[in-house]
């Protein structure tokens, strides 16, 4: 694996991680269904599994 590789998988894990991170402080919330925030994080919870997505892509392209 080459160093772009490497740290794009990196990267990769990281996004992930973040990603599932927000899940779980998003699914803690939802015992109030009129929190606002819930929202925000789901949204951005999908945009990082989108990232990850492209992040994959992209390090597959280098192989």
């Amino acid at each position: 694996m080459n160093s772009d590789a490497a740290e794009l998988s990196s990267i990769t894990t990281v996004v992930a991680d973040t990603a599932r991170r927000i899940a779980d402080v998003a699914d803690r919330r939802a015992t109030d269904p009129d929190d606002p925030i819930i929202g925000r994080l789901h949204e951005i919870e999908r945009a990082l599994v989108t990232a990850e997505r492209r992040l994959r892509d992209a390090a597959r392209a280098l192989d």
